[in-house]
C-alpha cells in the first residue's frame, strides 16, 4: 500500500494542473452474492461506475476479472476517491517514453538452406531450428496450418496492405478486432507503413509466393493495445482488457509482444523489481486469468538485456507464472545481448523458453518498404509469435491436450531443460520433441502440488515402467531426486526440510498416460 501511495503522490506533485490516469480497484461487484470464477466473469457493477463519475473520475477501461477500472481524475480529488466505501485502493499510472524499434538489418542472401525446398521462404531457418517446420508436415491430411484455431495478437498497430495479409482479408480470417487506444472496433488499416503489429503477425499469418508464416489459415483476433507513435501513459490497462476480450472471443492462443516496467520519461520511478512476481501488475493478473481459462499465452521477455539494471530486467506480463515467456538466441544458441533476463522476484525461472534470431539476432518479418518484401528485425517481439505459432500447431495436432500441458511439454523438451538459467530459461524450443511427448495424450509429463505437511509426494505407476531418465524439478528449475518403489507400483520425491511446499513438474521418457496417476 505504501508503494501505491507514493506513486499517487508523485503524480499529484508533478501534474497538479491537469488530470492524471489512475487505477481504481473496487471492493465488490455490488449486492450480488457470487463466488469464484462466476464472480470474476460478472461485469464491473454499473452503479459503482456512476458513483465514480460523480466523484470526478472518468472511466476508461473496466477489467471484470480484477474488478478494476482505469481512468482520469483531477489530482486534488484523489484523496476523496480513496475514501469512497466502494474503493479498495487507488494506484497511479506512470508515464512511458515513446516506443523504440531495435535496428533493422537488410535481408541476407546466404540464409536459405541449399538443396531444400523452402516452404517458408525467408522464415525457413528460424522455423527449422525450432523444429516448427516438422509440425506442419505432421498435420492430418486435408488440414491446413492453423485451420480451426483462433489466435489473438495484442500489439501496437496493424497496417496490413502488404500482400502477405491479402488472404486474411479475402477469406474473412480476421474475425475480431479492437483498437483500445482509439476506442473503436476497427484496428486494421489498409496502408503501407512501418507496422510492429504487421511484422509480428507475418510470422504467424503471412503468406506470399516467397514466404509463409506458421499458421496462415487460422482465424485471427487483432487488438491494438499501445500507441507506438506518441506514447503518453503506460497502456497496461489496454493490454489487460485485450486479454479479456480475446478469451471472451474464443482465442486458444495469445501472442503478446509488449512489456511494462522501464522507460518512464516524466521523472516517476520505474515499476520496481519487487512487482515482477507475476501477481501484482494488472497485465500479469490478466494473463493468469486467461491461462486459467485454458488459453496458451506467449509473451516477449523485453529488450532490456542483462545490463539495463543491476538485477533481472524482466517485464510484465512476462512475469506471470502460467505463460510462456520467450527470450531470443543467436545461431550458436547464445542469448542475444538485448534479450530480457529473469528470474522473477519470487525466484521462478524466466524466460521459460527461447526462439532464435537467425541473422545477427534478428528475425525475418514482412516489410513493404523492401524489394523482397522482407526485413530482419531485432527484438524479442519477434520471438514470441514464433513460439505462439508452434503452440498453435501443437493445439491443432493434439486438440484434447490442455494449454498448460502443451506449455509444460515445450519447457520440458527445450534445449536446456536440465539446466535452465536466467538468460534463456529452459532453452530453445524443440517443437517436434514436444509433439512426440504429447502424442499419447500428454504422456510422461505432468505437475503436482506438494503439501509441506506430507512426508513425501507419490505417484502410482504401472509395474515394469522404466524410470531411467526421469526428471523432477520445481518452479525455480532445481532438480529433485526421484525414487521408484522396488516392489510396489509407486515412485516418490522427498523434498526434505529445505524444500518449500509448492508446484512441481515431472517428465518420464517413453511413458503414456495410462502408466501414471497422481
Amino acid at each position: 500500500m505504501r508503494l501505491l501511495y507514493l506513486l499517487t503522490f508523485g503524480f499529484t506533485a508533478i501534474f497538479a494542473s491537469q488530470p492524471v490516469k489512475v487505477w481504481v480497484e473496487l471492493r465488490d461487484k455490488g449486492p450480488s452474492s457470487v463466488a469464484g470464477r462466476a464472480w470474476e466473469d460478472l461485469p464491473v457493477y454499473a452503479p459503482y461506475l456512476q458513483q465514480l463519475r460523480h466523484a470526478g473520475f472518468t472511466p476508461d477501461i473496466s477489467l471484470k476479472w480484477q474488478n478494476r477500472v482505469s481512468g482520469w481524475i483531477d489530482p486534488k480529488n484523489i484523496s476523496d476517491l480513496n475514501r469512497m466505501a466502494i474503493v479498495r485502493h487507488v494506484e497511479g499510472m506512470p508515464h512511458k517514453a515513446p516506443y523504440n524499434h531495435l535496428p533493422r538489418i537488410p535481408v541476407g542472401s546466404g540464409l536459405a538452406k541449399a538443396g531444400v525446398a523452402s516452404a517458408f521462404g525467408s522464415f525457413q531457418q528460424a522455423f527449422d531450428t525450432t523444429q516448427a517446420s516438422l509440425l506442419r508436415t505432421a498435420l492430418p491430411a486435408g488440414q491446413s496450418a492453423g485451420q480451426g484455431l483462433r489466435i489473438a495478437v495484442i500489439d501496437v498497430d496493424f497496417d496490413l496492405k502488404h500482400e502477405a495479409f491479402a488472404h486474411l482479408k479475402q477469406a474473412g480470417l480476421i474475425v475480431d478486432q479492437r483498437d483500445f487506444v482509439a476506442n473503436k472496433n476497427t484496428v486494421v488499416r489498409d496502408t503501407f507503413t512501418e507496422s510492429h503489429g504487421a511484422a509480428v503477425l507475418s510470422l504467424l499469418a503471412g503468406k506470399t509466393a516467397t514466404f509463409e508464416g506458421l499458421v496462415p489459415d487460422a482465424k485471427y483476433l487483432l487488438y491494438r493495445a499501445e500507441n507506438g507513435a506518441s506514447e503518453t501513459y503506460v497502456e497496461e490497462d489496454y493490454v489487460a482488457a485485450a486479454m479479456e476480450r480475446a478469451v471472451d472471443s474464443g482465442a486458444q492462443v495469445i501472442s503478446i509482444s509488449l512489456g511494462y516496467r522501464y522507460d518512464y520519461s516524466d521523472g516517476s520511478p520505474d515499476i520496481p523489481y519487487a512487482s515482477m512476481n507475476g501477481r501484482t501488475r494488472p497485465s500479469s493478473i490478466a494473463a493468469l486469468g486467461a491461462a486459467r481459462r485454458g488459453v496458451l499465452l506467449c509473451v516477449s521477455m523485453g529488450n532490456e538485456g542483462p545490463t539495463r539494471a543491476s538485477g533481472p530486467t524482466i517485464t510484465a506480463p512476462a512475469d506471470a507464472d502460467s505463460v510462456l515467456s520467450v527470450g531470443i538466441l543467436d545461431l550458436n544458441l547464445k542469448p542475444c545481448s538485448y534479450s530480457g533476463t529473469g528470474p522473477t522476484y519470487d525466484h521462478r525461472v524466466k524466460p521459460d523458453v527461447a526462439s532464435i534470431g537467425p541473422n545477427a539476432c534478428a528475425t525475418p518479418t514482412a516489410d513493404p518498404k523492401t524489394t523482397s518484401g522482407v526485413e530482419y528485425q531485432g527484438g524479442t517481439s519477434f520471438a514470441a509469435p514464433v513460439v505462439a505459432g508452434i503452440g498453435a500447431l501443437l493445439r491443432q495436432l493434439h486438440p484434447t491436450i490442455s494449454a498448460q500441458t502443451i506449455r509444460l511439454a515445450l519447457m520440458s523438451t527445450a534445449s536446456k531443460t536440465l539446466h535452465p538459467d536466467s538468460a534463456s530459461g529452459y532453452g530453445l524450443v524443440r517443437a517436434n520433441e514436444a509433439s512426440r511427448i504429447l502424442s499419447s495424450g500428454g504422456s510422461g509429463i505432468g505437475s503436482f502440488v506438494w503439501d509441506r505437511a506430507s512426508s513425501r509426494a507419490t505417484m502410482r505407476w504401472r509395474p515394469g515402467l522404466n524410470f531411467s531418465g526421469t526428471h523432477l524439478w520445481d518452479l525455480r528449475g532445481r532438480d529433485l531426486p526421484v525414487h521408484a518403489g522396488a516392489t510396489g507400483p509407486v515412485f516418490w520425491m522427498d523434498p526434505g526440510s529445505s524444500r518449500a511446499a509448492g508446484f512441481y513438474f515431472f517428465r518420464i521418457p517413453s511413458a503414456d498416460s495410462s502408466n501414471i496417476a497422481p
